[in-house]
């Protein structure tokens, strides 16, 4: 029964950058929810249902688990990996929208499962460390292999299939238009910088894993070389598509940071080394500027801080709620940059403006803590080495980019920590029945708390996405099956999950207007300002109906009204108005 549940966790190990690699998707859009049972063979799986399968594993773990002596480091990294990015993220409900504070936990708490369940089967079989930390590692050289595909044939084939959609009448959004025409954007994980965070960490991992695996093939040095080089091969030229210009701050600040912290390094060379890394970093920001996206996204980056910082200053113990990020940054953005940021890409800024100061330094704590456990071992051959210099790029990449809104990297690092901790070696004590109990009783707590969090959430997501297939049908097929409901039951139904949700009444405002109904269309984007009063797509879209109405003064005033909430975004200007009329 061990190996049994041992094969399970490592192929949902290995499954999480393949199947629940996706981004968190906002409470704005459905998730995509295919008719067919084998469409999920191949397609990733909605994030926020990992919580089933980490619920799962730790009832296997539990049933399997007969030991009664554990690692104390161990017990307290995955509690508290479990449990208190959680606990932080729940002020962000007393002001925010309860939809995002249920995707936050559904997401936490799914990801805690996962890692709790790896340290308890890990606490029992510690010899199980190097296979688990091999099938990470083939999950992530799937996942940069299909990715090569995806950008090699599969982008090509869905253009077709999108211009088939169009020439049928069928609208393809603008948000599928830019993915599929920007080249970065071909993984599963959705986003060239959260799978360039992932690959980095894959290609220690997989250094490592090589250089082991060498000294059982003859001659060593000979695979040792054949294995560097393979393991460059797979990880480098997907990182150099990716284009993501983290990878070089990343990887400059890690280097930085063995450089000086290594005992046996002089000071010339650390000066030569912090040179050479300002000379890289130059190097990449005149490759941005001349060659990649330019260096506009990075004031972009620095005016959400600024954000941040506002909001911490007004709301600094509970913060302002989740979802009141986008809203005041949309607001108040200085940069002139189009983009409508949902989160700050830094997550304990995110949580610090959102859910108070106190969660902010929660979250700097749950990124701190697993590093200072393996400090001491970060420069030896051990796979609790590996482990810490994965720690350290994960940990820089939350600082600048989403990836704890990624379930695929919170999982795998908190993973591969429980890993290198069971590798760093300690003196197991003596866990009395009673303490067993009680510990489990709060593991299993927390995760059912989050199973019943996604079955809100996916509830909700796919009530939400039938809706948005009624009103625009990516299909002939999926508007055939959605023929016999009525937008309004629909409406109805995705209402019972979120039933303070201002896209409901947009989407039926818009399926009226597009039916000619505008008294209706009125009244439903009316609605969606009761529910949300900061939402400038309801003002413009009553300015349509009332242009379309012939009262140009009207229209002006709702116009108006639009910019003043996101006076920067150039989808609320005159020109737009008329050219999209």
């Amino acid at each position: 029964m061990k190996k049994t549940v041992d094969w399970l966790l490592a192929l949902l190990l290995f499954s999480l950058p393949v199947k629940f690699g996706g981004l968190a998707v906002m409470p704005e859009a459905g998730g995509f929810y295919p008719a067919h049972p084998i469409d999920w063979l191949y397609l990733p799986f909605p994030p926020h249902s990992l919580a089933f399968a980490g619920m799962l594993m730790l009832l296997l773990a539990l049933f399997t688990v007969k030991k009664k002596e554990y690692s104390p480091r161990l017990w307290i990294f995955a509690g508290a990996w479990m449990i208190i990015p959680a606990l932080a993220a729940l002020p962000g409900g007393i002001r925010g929208e309860s939809v995002i504070l249920t995707g936050e936990l559904s997401l936490l708490l799914g990801c805690g499962s996962v890692i709790a369940a790896a340290a308890l089967i890990l606490s029992d079989r510690p010899e199980r460390a190097m296979f688990f930390a091999g099938a990470i590692l083939a999950g992530g050289v799937f996942t940069a292999l299909y990715g090569w595909h995806q950008h090699l044939v599969t982008l090509d084939e869905t253009r077709r299939f999108v211009a088939e959609q169009e020439a049928a009448g069928i609208a393809v959004s603008e948000g599928m238009h830019l993915k599929l025409t920007d080249p970065r954007i071909y993984s599963t994980l959705a986003s060239s910088n959260t799978l360039a965070s992932l690959l980095m960490m894959m290609a220690i991992l997989g250094g490592f894993c090589g250089s082991r695996w060498s000294k059982s093939v003859s001659p060593p040095r000979t695979s040792r070389i054949f294995f560097l080089l393979l393991n460059c091969a797979v990880w480098l030229p997907v990182l150099a598509l990716t284009r993501s210009r983290s990878v070089i701050l990343c990887l400059s600040a890690a280097g930085l940071l063995a450089l000086f912290s290594h005992p046996k390094i002089s000071w010339r060379w650390r000066i030569a080394g912090f040179a050479a890394g300002l000379v890289i970093i130059a190097g990449g920001v005149f490759y941005a500027v001349h060659y990649g996206r330019g260096v506009a996204s990075m004031g972009e980056r620095a005016d959400y801080w600024r954000t941040c910082a506002i909001l911490c200053r007004e709301y600094p113990l509970t913060g302002a709620g989740w979802g009141e990020f986008f809203r005041t940054h949309m607001q108040i953005k200085v940069s002139a940059v189009d983009e409508s940021a949902r989160d700050p890409h830094n997550v304990v800024a995110a949580f610090a403006s959102q859910c108070g100061i106190p969660s902010g330094l929660l979250m700097l704590a749950i990124l701190i803590y697993p590093l200072v456990l393996l400090w001491k071992r970060r420069f030896q051959k051990s796979l609790a080495g590996a482990v810490f210099w994965c720690g350290v790029i994960f940990t820089i990449h939350s600082f600048i980019d989403c990836d704890w809104q990624v379930p695929a990297l919170i999982a795998v690092m908190g993973v591969l920590y429980a890993i290198g901790i069971v590798e760093n070696g300690e003196k197991p004590l003596s866990l009395p029945g009673a303490g067993f109990a009680l510990a489990a009783t709060v593991i299993l707590g927390a995760a059912a708390a989050g199973v019943w969090q996604s079955y809100i959430y996916l509830a909700g997501d796919k009530a939400l996405s039938r809706l948005q297939d009624k009103v625009h049908p990516p299909t002939r097929q999926i508007a055939a099956d959605l023929a016999p409901f009525t937008v309004e039951y629909l409406a109805g139904e995705a209402a019972k999950y979120r039933p303070a949700s201002a896209v409901i009444p947009m989407i039926t405002g818009d399926w009226y207007y597009q039916c000619g109904d505008l008294a209706a269309a009125e009244t439903a984007f009316y609605r969606a300002l009761e529910l949300d009063p900061v939402r400038p797509a309801a003002y413009m879209r009553l300015a349509r109906i009332a242009l379309h109405r012939g009262d140009a003064l009207k229209a002006e005033s709702f116009r108006q009204q639009a910019q003043k909430l996101f006076p920067r975004s150039r989808h609320y200007t005159v020109k737009s108005l008329y050219r999209q009329e």
